[in-house]
Parts: structure tokens; sequence; C-alpha cells
């Protein structure tokens, strides 16, 4: 341990992280960079954040503040010692609404302060698209506005006062100063009046050139905003400190102005078959004063319609447009919106501008809309291919009315040097999102992109605008910052980083004193990619590194709803995001990291919260599918470490059931033992949760002396291990639901699907068990037959993994999956006029469902909605859960014990417990029904089972 090392450890306290996995998975944001920090700390308290400044004071190291990074420019990386405040710096500390106002810690992030500001009416005006975990440091520090900035502006316009430390260990609190205030602090003979002396002679001394030569634009965040030093009325250093990229100090507390909420909006779509067109007509439809226009181009819609996240959600489109603007109106009334809205479709469609408009008022279509749109970076960076749409031009600012003729002469470039980019962006402050398809592994495309950083400022200079409207400049735009604002604003904003931090050890080159652009280049014609042999057929992903490399490190897998990342959701740890663990493994493909550390305890450690709950596969917008990668990872750290006693029974849960199914009351009486306990214990398996029983009768049997009447139609019932030996009574349910239905039910022989051998990586296991459902099923699936699954995580193991086990183009595996289906899909197929061509019992029913993870993932819940929901008198609701915690063996390991109820307590378990006995919950996943027995002592059914119940 070094000397810094350990005064921070001794002295500090938080969480301290000097270890080679930490220093990789902190080498990267979501930009195309990486560099490895010092060190990491995640201080607990204010006071333990100016401990952490003033021993790295002592050492002379710089520092960089850290939220959610979600930047695509670099800005929060350097080799420095990185002060993470988003585990615990997240308090809301104070919101007054008479006032209205509110006072947070950095680490409180966008969406969780709207979400209670929203239960009074009001909300932070700047949205960023990346909401669900941008922190409001991280906003401040890149000057966010969002998509809404016409009505609302940008951070700097909200931020009344901001609590700043600096690298100097001094605190001092920045709001508005009157003349005579100001005098007052330039007087002080201390750090704060040095501060505000320099800071008027800046004023004073630049104010020609700032005048004359600052872009006059309505967004950039390229530099410091020198224009508010020099505004007339009070100074308030706040908006300086606004995009200033945390190289003046880090922020430990931030107090905003808050806004009343629009009661009502409604969105109008335009299509077009020419961008261009479009962007000639903004300023007429800037007349209409929406508070949003927004421009999608078909590459990110196109993506959109083949993205698993999108499914379902873009009915609003019309034909095949180049590109789509969205404006979105606002009104008290739903009267007032729609009257806006068809007063703009009126004049568009009169003036012709647009093939189609789209009007929408229903919240929850509009929310598709705005996901495509929020999504376009990672939907267009979920091609497999190391051809990617690169981020370095992706953020250019004019003024709308230049943005016409500027497209036209950036797009017709960009045709000039073989070059495709998607497009998107808030056209109606003239700030746009251009991607253009570069592989940074080419030395010829690499030069190419730095040539065209240096055209297109060119452009950018020629019609004034900025190279950042809204990112900021980190590492890939800092370098010409003195091309495009001149030799002596430059110098001004040399000057006033120096009169905050004179050391310059505040997040260095940032802003000024950028380094060279295509250095520290995460992916680069030197990098050497190690490959890997993996057991697991990973080309349908474009080979197991780019299985890892398709992470571009957007960080949606901080967010704290729906499936992805259950582990983060609870620990708030970057270590246990989706992220952490492919740039984890990234770093060994990229050979930074010998290959010895794939197996090594820290590997194994940053792998092993992933409950392999599949969200990610769907929810990143990059598909990473990090269950796969995690079962890849396991077999490989067994194959050095040995398979542990404990890994062994859970990967042969059907055989051990198998074996006790010979015998269920004698196996039954000692499994839930004091003893029995004991012993489990000792190898590894929690004594807090009861271990499921084994049935007397095992389904197939019932199956054998079931009296069935002859059908035509005939389906294939898959005998699932939790069917067969643990819950027989819900395959009797769905053989009277399937029978009702007019189906002669066929059940093959039980056999283990391989889920649980597959989950712990014993692949060779799963395989074989894999080969031989495949060769069980393959008759039936030959003959058309429908091969209906009751167990989402059995079922959709056959129909997702199989691939990885057997391959891609393994023609029987692919004729099994393309037959298998979920039981709830299977019965929304025959759902007529909203009703299910069944005789149900004359009964209201509530009924609340959750849905398992694999099931949400890879299908979604929809069918099961629809099928509930065509049951009359039933009244069905969603739990708004994510993962349930269980993870089939997850909750049973006695390490993950905590964590597991912790997962369970983030939703399910309050919204089960909230309600009323006579509610019928529904939960088609074995380990569900498990964690929600145990978690609020109450019974879950499986779908068949309600419908059963319920049919006359």
């Amino acid at each position: 341990m070094n000397a810094l090392e350990q005064a921070l450890k001794e002295q500090v306290d938080g969480e301290v992280h000097f270890d080679t996995i930490h220093k990789k998975i902190y080498s990267v944001d979501a930009s195309i960079y990486e560099i490895e920090p010092i060190g990491i700390v995640l201080p607990r308290t204010k006071q333990a954040l100016i401990d952490t400044v003033n021993i790295a004071k002592k050492f002379n190291i710089p520092i960089i503040p850290r939220g959610a990074a979600t930047g695509i420019t670099g800005g929060c990386l350097g080799k420095a010692l990185i002060i993470d405040t988003s585990k615990y710096l997240n308090r809301i500390l104070k919101i007054n609404y008479e006032k209205e106002y509110v006072i947070c810690e950095p680490g409180v992030v966008q969406d969780i302060l709207n979400d209670q500001l929203a239960e009074h009416g009001y909300r932070l005006g700047p949205n960023t698209s990346t909401g669900n975990r941008a922190t409001i440091g991280g906003m401040l520090a890149n000057n966010a506005a969002g998509s809404r900035s016409l009505l609302y502006g940008t951070m700097a316009e909200h931020t009344m006062s901001v609590e700043l430390l600096l690298a100097t260990g001094e605190l001092l609190n920045f709001h508005e100063l009157n003349d005579i205030e100001l005098q007052d602090k330039c007087t002080q003979n201390n750090v704060e009046g040095n501060m505000y002396r320099e800071i008027n002679r800046i004023r004073k001394q630049y104010r020609h050139e700032i005048e004359e030569h600052f872009p006059n634009i309505p967004r950039r965040v390229s530099g410091y905003n020198l224009n508010t030093l020099i505004k007339p009325g009070p100074l308030n250093l706040c908006s300086v400190i606004a995009g200033s990229e945390g190289s003046l100090g880090i922020t430990t507390e931030i107090q905003l102005k808050i806004c009343k909420k629009p009661k009502e909006v409604g969105i109008c779509i335009l299509h077009f078959n020419d961008m261009i067109e479009g962007m000639r007509s903004i300023e007429m439809m800037l007349q209409h004063h929406p508070i949003a226009l927004e421009m999608i181009d078909d590459k990110i819609i196109r993506m959109g319609r083949s993205a698993p996240s999108m499914q379902g959600k873009l009915d609003w489109l019309t034909d095949n447009p180049k590109a789509v603007f969205v404006a979105e109106f606002s009104g008290d009334t739903s009267e007032e919106v729609s009257r806006k809205l068809s007063g703009f479709s009126a004049e568009m469609a009169q003036k012709n501008i647009g093939f189609a408009h789209t009007v929408l008022q229903d919240p929850l279509k509009m929310s598709h809309v705005w996901n495509i749109r929020k999504s376009g970076l990672g939907l267009l960076l979920s091609k497999r291919s190391y051809s990617r749409a690169i981020a370095f031009l992706e953020d250019i600012s004019v003024a709308p009315a230049e943005l016409a003729p500027f497209m036209e002469k950036f797009l017709a470039y960009l045709h000039s040097k073989g070059k495709d980019a998607g497009v998107y962006g808030h056209v109606g402050s003239g700030c746009m999102h251009i991607r253009p398809y570069i592989d940074l592994r080419s030395v010829d495309e690499v030069h190419l992109m730095e040539q065209m950083m240096f055209d297109v400022s060119d452009l950018l200079l020629e019609h004034g605008g900025a190279l950042s409207g809204e990112h900021g400049d980190g590492l890939v735009r800092s370098w010409l910052n003195k091309k495009m604002f001149g030799e002596r604003l430059y110098q001004a904003f040399i000057d006033l980083k120096r009169a905050f931090d004179p050391e310059n050890r505040m997040n260095p080159g940032k802003v000024v004193h950028g380094p060279p652009f295509l250095e520290n280049l995460r992916l680069s014609p030197n990098t050497k990619n190690l490959s890997i042999s993996t057991f697991l057929d990973f080309s349908q992903e474009g080979g197991f590194e780019l299985a890892a490399d398709l992470c571009n490190g957007n960080g949606l897998c901080r967010k704290s709803e729906k499936v992805m990342c259950p582990s983060f959701q609870v620990t708030g740890d970057e270590f246990h995001t989706t992220r952490a663990r492919a740039q984890a493994l990234r770093s060994i493909i990229h050979k930074r990291l010998p290959i010895n550390q794939l197996t090594s305890q820290g590997m194994h450690d940053v792998m092993d919260l992933c409950l392999q709950c599949k969200g990610c596969k769907t929810e990143c917008p990059s598909e990473v599918d990090m269950a796969k990668m995690k079962a890849e990872f396991l077999y490989h750290y067994q194959r050095e470490h040995g398979i542990s006693l404990r890994t062994q029974l859970f990967a042969n849960i059907g055989f051990i059931n198998q074996i006790g199914s010979l015998f269920p009351t004698l196996f039954n009486f000692f499994s839930n033992r004091s003893f029995s306990k004991r012993l489990l214990n000792w190898i590894g398996i929690t004594p807090k949760h009861r271990l499921p029983l084994i049935t007397k009768q095992l389904f197939s049997k019932w199956f054998k002396e079931h009296i069935f009447e002859k059908n035509h139609k005939h389906v294939v019932l898959y005998n699932d291990t939790f069917t067969e030996f643990n819950h027989p009574e819900i395959g009797q349910a769905a053989v009277k639901v399937l029978e009702s239905l007019g189906y002669q039910v066929i059940l093959p022989k039980w056999h283990c699907c391989g889920r649980p051998a597959l989950s712990k990586g014993l692949l060779p296991k799963a395989q074989s068990m894999a080969k031989a459902v495949i060769d069980l099923l393959i008759p039936y699936a030959e003959r058309d037959l429908p091969i209906i699954g009751l167990e989402p995580s059995c079922l959709l193991t056959i129909k997702d993994d199989y691939s990885g086990l057997l391959g891609k183009d393994d023609p029987k595996q692919k004729k099994v999956a393309n037959a298998c289906i979920t039981f709830d899909e299977f019965l929304a197929q025959h759902i007529v006029n909203n009703q299910l061509p069944l005789l149900f019992i004359a009964k209201e029913s509530n009924i609340k469902i959750h849905g398992h993870c694999h099931q949400k993932a890879l299908v979604g819940i929809e069918p099961s909605l629809k099928v509930l929901r065509s049951i009359p008198g039933s009244t069905v609701t969603e739990i708004q859960s994510g993962c349930c915690g269980m993870a089939g063996s997850f909750g049973y390991e006695k390490e993950h014990y905590e964590i597991s109820q912790q997962i369970g307590e983030l939703h399910l378990f309050p919204e089960v417990r909230a309600t009323e006995a006579d509610t019928l919950i529904v939960a088609d996943g074995m380990s569900c029904r498990s964690q929600i027995a145990h978690g609020t002592e109450r019974h879950a059914y499986h779908l068949a089972e309600v419908i059963a119940q319920l049919l006359e």
C-alpha cells in the first residue's frame, strides 16, 4: 500500500480503491477515451470529501470529480484521484415550494429529484436524455439543457448558489452579489478576495473580446461562460461554474430554481423525405412557440425498428421518412394543447411542411417517441461492428437560422469523405448530434477523424457556431478551444482557471491545456485484441471480444427502475454495473490487463453480483448480454479454481429432485430440519430460506393417469424440472386450460433444460442437456406443433440460450427455438375481441402480476396482461418491479441472501405487502413465487392456476 492510499484509508470516511479492477472500471465513461486513474474515493460525507481533497493537496496530485459518468467527451477521465460523489453524496437537503428552490448534494439523480418535485407539481427545468442516471453535479458541470431548453434554458440559468470545494481545500459559497457585496468581497484578504479581484480584472480586460467574438448562439457549452461575466445586473459566479466540467472545483451543495410542471403536453410529429427541407422550416415552426423541437433521422429510426427495447413502440411512424421533427406544446388544459397542436399541424400541412403530421396527447404513446430520441446514441452504437457511430463531431451548434445551410455543407463534406452518420438533436436550438461511422482500429480512419475535426471547425467558424452545444469540451474538444475562440479569449479562459485553481490540479486538461485529440483512445490502431477461446458461440454478437466491446459506456445500467441492473439498484456502486463488468472484460481483451486476470479474484468480485437477469440484453440500447458473458467467465474461472460442492448441487438440481422424488416424504422431512440447514450453511447455502418441497405425485405420473378427450389439435407442454418435481398443480392447471381451448396435450418425458448448469458456468453439462432436450423436442417441432413452456426461465433458455450452447446455425436448435412459446403468449394468440374463448365463472377478481426477468427481457409481460384482462370481471395491474432478487439459486447463496432481500425490497415486496388479502398475486417464475412467499408471506400463483380457478 502506497502512502497516498494509506493516508486516504486511515483519514477518510469512505471507500478507497487502488486495486487493478477498480482502476480499470473508472478508466472509462461514455467517450472514446480510456485513462487509468491513480485511485478512487467514494466519500460518505461532506467532511470526508474535504478530507480527501486536503490529502490530495498534501500529496500534490490532481483531482477529478465524477457522477454517473454518462458524458461522451472524457470529461471525468484522467491520471488523477477520482472522487465519485454518486453513491453517498446524493441527498436532497431541502425543498422550498413557496420560494421555488431545492438544495441538493451533487450525487442526486435528475429523475429521482423530479419524481419528488412532481408530487407538488414541480420539476427541474433542464432535462437530460440520461435523466434516469445523470447526477445534478454532472448536469451543472456540463451546463445541461436537454430537449426543452426552448422553455427552460440551461443549468446556468437555474443555479442560484453553489458551495464549491477548491483544490486548495477552501470551501466557498457562490451566489448572486450586487455591486456593494462584490466590492466587499474584493476587499477581503483571503483566497475568496483574491479570486473576486481576479474575476473583476478579467471582466474589464476582456470585455471587448467577449462582446465582439464570443459565439452568439442559443446553445454553447464550449469554453467557460465568460459572456455571463459582463451581463448587466448582479454578478453570480455560478454561471461560470456551470459548464466548467469540474475544472474549477467540486460542488458539495447546489441550490437550484424549480419550475411548475406543464399541466398538459402534446406533440406533433412531422415526417420529411428530406432532412434539410425540414431544417429550412425551423424558424416557421418556432413562431408557434413549442417548448421543444427535436429531430431524429432515418438511421436511428431503422435501428429502433430492430431494437428489442423499441418493439411495439413505433406505431406513430408513417412510411419511411428520412427525418422526423417532434414539436412539443404545453398548456393548462388538454383542450388548450389540442388547439395549439391543431393550429401548428394545420399550418404545416397548408404550407406543405412535411408529408405526414401525427398528433399525440396520450402520455404512453408520447413516451415512446421520446424514448427513441433519448436512445439515439445507444441505438447507433448497437451496430455489431467496429465501424461505429463515434462521438467527436456529435455536438455542433449554430443559430437555428444557420442550421439548414450549415448542415447541407456538412453532410456534403461527410459524403466527400465517404462517410455516413446518424443525425439527431435539438433543431429548435440549433444543436445537432452527428456521429460519423469510424473504425478506430484503422490508421487511415483515425487520421481522417482528426482531419474532419479541423475541417468542420472551420465550417463552424464560418457560420458563427461552436463545437459543443450541450456535452462540453472534455478530452475530445478542449484541444481546439484556442482555434475556436481565438488567442485573447483563450487566455481569458486560462486566467479564469488560474483564479479558481492556481496549481492546475482540478480536472486538468479540460477546457484549457487539452491533450492531443488522438491521445488516450480506448480503441486505436495500436490496440491488440486478445482472442479468447470461448465455449459458447458468440458469433451472433460478432465474437466474444465485440460482445464486451459493445458497451459504449452510456451508463443506462445505473438507472433505478425496470430490470437492469438489480445489483446496482441496491448498492448504487459503479463496481456493480453492467458497464463495469464489460469494462473489466474489455481490459483483458485489449491487453491492458494480463490474461491471468480473467480468472482472478478481482474479476470474480466484479462479476459476482450479476444476477443474469438478462435485463441488459433488452434495456441496454447496445444489447450487451452480460448473462451470457458471465456464464462464459464462470466456465473459465472454475476450470482454474475448481467447482465447489454448492455449485455442483445447484447445477444438478434436476437430478437431485429426481433422486428426492423416490422418497419425497423423507426428503422433505430432512431438507428443512435444523441439522440439515447447518450442513447446508457449511457449504454456503443460507439457512434463512426454506428449500422447495418435492411433490408426492410427479406431474408426469398424474398426466399418465389423466383422462382426456381426444382433440384433433395438438400442443406440446414442455415438462420442466419445477413443474415435474415441485409444483405439478401448475402443470395440471395448464392442461385444464389447454384442453378447454380444444387442444390435446402431449407431454414429453421430463428432461432438465440445463439452465441451472448454464447459469453456474458448467457449460459442457449444459450443452449435453441442451442436445438431449433438442433431440427430445425436434420431432414435435418438425410437425410444426407449438412447444409451450410454463417456467419462463426454462422455456426461454431453449429459445434464447441454446444458440450459444449449440451454435446459432444448428438447424435443429433453430427449428425447436422457433416452435417454443411461453404459456401466456400462446393463450394471447387466442384472444378475440378482448376475450378468451372460454367459459368463466361470474366473479370479480383483483389481480396483480409480477413478471419474471427473462420473460420481461425477452418476450415482455404484455401477453400475460392481455390474457388476464380478457377474463370477465378482472381488474389487472402490473407490479412495477424489476428483478425479484431470487434469480434461481442466487438468493439461496449465503453471501447473496441479504442483497437478494434488498432487491426484493426495492419495489416488489412493498407493493405485495400493500395489496389486499383477496387480491391474486400472479408470478410465473418459480424463483419469483419463492421470493414473494419468503419476503411477504403471500402466496403467488402461476397464470395457469388463476385461469383454471376461474373457469366454469
